[in-house]
């Protein structure tokens, strides 16, 4: 239970050390449940900054009071049970408890209720927030009999007044009449069950109230230190449960909004239903993973370009690739599963320098589409790619070296659905993206075979701006993102001589390649909301990568077009990729 929220009190008759107390509460409303008769005789003394609402709950003028007879003790309980009763059966009062209800729910700060000794018409209300709250029936009658404790001087000056004007009167009758007694709480209690079969019955049926009242009730009484499941969620589950978490402290909770719903109606049903691998935004991780990827996109479509080695000194080409693929990381321990699909286009030029020399440049644009936990992110991107190759002799045979430089602009969107009728959360930031790449081959020849393995190292920076979500309470202020890859690489291509068909000269080409992260391959994510931040982890954490591509090449004159499908695979939890390509290219 938190503490400060809701104040009970008997009539506000406040000394100045009272009131000074009182106020440094920051009371936001006194809310005063008695009589205008009673109000007239000791008008409340309100804290500084209080409102003042006056909600006679008893809806006459003045309280009924029993006329004092030596009757028996019977005689007396069974008036005070029959007072509690008429809280629940009279309709009046039914609708004066409402409204308590009502304003304890719709106002945000810290709100005080009493009425005249802050017993009955107070202990009620009481009972029915602690009722809310789902504190146990033993703790709500424990606490209404605290009354007896608290007010005892004052119920023993009342009872010695009465009895010293009427001697004949029981005192042990007096104390029940000024007191209270389990009885009297065990009466209204009983009575809720009779006319509309539980509390909550009563609080629904009979007050009128609705299930987001009780829900926003309840988040401002209740903070609960472990939600559904949350001990057993691992990954980025465990950190989105433990932001749904958090959020109980931020203003969501305890207000008319979908997230205090949400959170109220998954303790009801002992599930946070799915929304805890959605909350965290895992596809901003996953994206960022993905980006740090793009080099490799490079590699694919201009590799069959970039050696100059069937170019005369002097001569140039210009190309055209189209690719496409996919790409999968499985989900394990809170880490949901993301999937990748891509496309994109690349041309380019390619000039023979010397007869050791060759460069070539490019420009092109990919969109790729990441989805994991639900959500959806495409990333955009404009590349741009300038590299070289010196071969130590010639380029058509023995030891080489080479270098390129990769850069792009990247645009990024997501769309994360929410469950718990969340909303969707939305965003938009830029991007870049920059690689480098050194390394040292040597062509083979073994007629009529052609064997070039190629060993390297390359340096992947890729960045994401920050942003700010929209479309949902619970959108992310997403951290901007910086992530660096530094990679070993390992490559052989074995090509066959050419073969003429009619006009035609084909030739098969296979590709076998191995890439070493050197570091953490794993991107994480970070935002915050409400002063509260989430981590989420990309799926993909392959350390280790194995390339495969089988390509056939067609001559024609100057004319030349290559199909090539590739394949990857990792040793992270289920890391595997494919993509086929096409391209063209005009030699003169």
């Amino acid at each position: 239970m938190r503490t400060g929220v809701f104040y009970r009190s008997n009539v506000l008759s406040l000394s100045n050390a009272d009131w000074t107390t009182l106020s440094s509460l920051r009371i936001g409303r006194d809310i005063d449940l008695r009589t205008p008769d009673e109000i007239s005789a000791a008008p409340d003394i309100v804290p500084a900054g209080a409102l003042y609402t006056n909600i006679n709950v008893i809806g006459t003028s003045n309280l009924p009071t029993p006329t004092l007879t030596a009757g028996t003790m019977d005689a007396l309980l069974s008036y005070g049970q029959n007072s509690y009763r008429t809280f629940v059966t009279d309709p009046v009062e039914r609708e004066g408890f409402r409204t308590v209800l009502l304003t304890l729910a719709h106002d945000s700060g810290p709100d005080l209720f009493h009425c005249s000794m802050g017993k009955d018409r107070t202990g009620w209300t009481a009972a029915l927030l602690e009722s809310i709250a789902g504190v146990s029936s033993t703790t709500i009658m424990n606490d209404y009999l605290a009354s007896n404790a608290y007010l005892a001087p004052t119920i023993d000056a009342q009872t010695a007044a009465v009895v010293a004007a009427a001697p004949g009167l029981s005192i042990t009758s007096l104390n029940a009449l000024f007191g209270v007694d389990s009885s009297y709480l065990q009466a209204a209690l009983d009575q809720a069950t009779t006319s509309y079969g539980s509390m909550y019955g009563y609080l629904m049926q009979g007050l009128g109230l609705s299930l987001e009242d009780i829900y926003v009730l309840r988040g401002k009484m209740v903070s609960y230190t472990v939600l559904p499941g949350q001990a057993a969620f691992g990954g980025n589950d465990a950190s989105g449960a433990a932001f749904l978490n958090a959020l109980q402290n931020s203003s969501l909770s305890g207000h008319y909004t979908a997230y205090n719903y949400y959170l109220q109606s998954s303790v009801d049903e002992g599930t946070l239903g799915g929304v805890q691998r959605q909350i965290g935004g895992q596809v901003h991780a996953d994206a960022a993973a993905s980006l740090l990827r793009q080099p490799r996109w490079i590699d694919a479509a201009s590799a069959p370009y970039a050696d100059s080695r069937d170019l005369e000194a002097g001569q140039t080409r210009v190309w055209l690739a189209g690719l496409g693929g996919g790409f999968w990381s499985q989900g394990r321990s809170g880490i949901s599963h993301s999937t990748e699909h891509s496309a994109g286009s690349l041309i380019g030029v390619t000039k023979r320098l010397s007869d050791r020399a060759g460069a070539h440049l490019g420009l092109g644009y990919t969109g790729s589409t990441v989805e994991s936990a639900g959500a959806t992110a495409t990333v955009n991107t404009v590349m741009a790619t300038l590299g070289g190759r010196y071969g130590f002799s010639t380029l058509d045979a023995g030891p080489y070296v080479l270098a390129r430089a990769d850069g792009g602009w990247v645009d990024y969107q997501s769309s994360r659905p929410l469950g718990g009728n969340l909303g969707t959360a939305t965003g938009r930031a830029n991007g870049s993206v920059f690689s480098g790449l050194a390394g040292f081959g040597d062509v083979l020849r073994f007629d009529p075979v052609t064997l070039t393995p190629q060993i390297g190292f390359r340096v992947t920076n890729a960045n994401l701006g920050g942003f700010t979500e929209s479309g949902s309470e619970v959108a992310l202020d997403v951290h901007g993102q910086s992530n660096t890859a530094t990679s070993l690489l390992a490559d052989l291509n074995l090509s066959l001589d050419q073969r003429q068909m009619g006009t035609w000269t084909v030739a098969p080409a296979l590709t076998l390649g191995y890439e070493r992260v050197l570091g953490n391959p794993q991107v994480e994510s970070t935002a915050t909301r409400y002063g509260t931040a989430v981590s989420q982890k990309s799926a993909y954490d392959s350390q280790d990568l194995i390339k495969a591509g089988l390509g056939v090449t067609a001559r024609h004159d100057a004319f030349i077009v290559e199909a090539r499908a590739n394949a990857i695979a990792g040793n992270g939890p289920g890391c595997t990729g494919v993509s086929g390509q096409l391209s063209v290219g005009y030699r003169f």
